[in-house]
């Protein structure tokens, strides 16, 4: 079974990679502006005071604005450090500008690891979660290397926030039990709040 779950997940990663490259630049950076103009409505953002974000990699909804407007609004940033690649652990770390973000891992900017800037998790109040794909109920495929959903253990998702275009999205996709659903997914389009299904 898992191995038809992984088999399914490589076909979906592999066909909506495709989709989301063949966007065009010029409407990836307008519709990324799209959806920071969405994410700074919310109540949520707009009583945060420490957020992370992704570093946006390859067709990814670009954040570097998203980045400068939140530490221009007087927000702390954290974002992704992973300091030993192929052991499965993230790290987030407070960046104060985004020129601090020179290193690459697996091709993605990060800052060099700063054990005085590392922010636990709890700390965060919102948590920008990328993917290749999502689905109507939350659930996501990236790149499958699994960081993001070790990380996100024991967040509540009510600070899981999915970030994609609408291309990005599909009905349903397979996962496991260690597979972790964001609350909310914000497209251009519309803003989706899959956390109510989760509630007891």
């Amino acid at each position: 079974m898992k191995e038809i779950q992984n088999s399914e997940k490589s076909k979906i990663r592999y066909d909506y990679l495709k989709i989301r490259d063949r966007l065009e630049p010029t409407l990836r950076y307008a519709y990324s502006n799209i959806i920071l103009s969405k994410i700074k409505k919310l109540k949520e953002y707009q009583n945060s005071g420490t957020v992370m974000f992704y570093l946006s990699y390859g067709s990814e909804v670009i954040t570097d604005v998203m980045i400068n407007e939140v530490l221009s609004d007087d927000k702390e940033v954290a974002v992704p450090v992973i300091q030993n690649p192929g052991d499965g652990i993230m790290t987030a770390v407070k960046i104060n500008k985004l020129e601090d973000c020179f290193d690459k891992v697996y091709g993605i900017r990060q800052p060099e690891f700063n054990e005085d800037e590392v922010v636990l998790k709890q700390d965060i109040d919102l948590i920008f979660v990328p993917g290749i794909v999502f689905d109507t109920t939350g659930y996501r495929v990236g790149y499958g290397k699994g960081y993001y959903d070790r990380w996100l253990e024991g967040t509540d998702i009510s600070k899981r926030i999915g970030l994609a275009f609408e291309v990005q999205l599909v009905d349903k996709i397979p996962n496991g039990k260690y597979d972790l659903p964001v609350g909310k997914i914000i497209t251009e389009k519309r803003i989706i709040d899959v956390s109510k299904i989760y509630k007891k």
